[in-house]
């Protein structure tokens, strides 16, 4: 049988924007625009790690 393919990790891209919302939200105390840029952040890396990943695959 065919075994579902396992999903793509995207673990160094939501390192990255972890990090750059929670050091934008400390210099400036502003938590939730921390919190905003982040998630923002993590799924712009996360799809461009899905293109350049998919890209290299074939």
């Amino acid at each position: 049988m065919n075994e579902p393919k396992p999903p793509p990790l995207n673990v160094p891209e939501m390192v990255i924007a972890t990090i750059a919302g929670v050091s934008f939200g400390l210099k400036t105390d502003n938590f939730l625009a921390g919190i905003f840029i982040g998630v923002m952040l993590g799924i712009v890396l996360s799809l461009i790690g899905n293109r350049i990943r998919r890209r290299t695959k074939r």
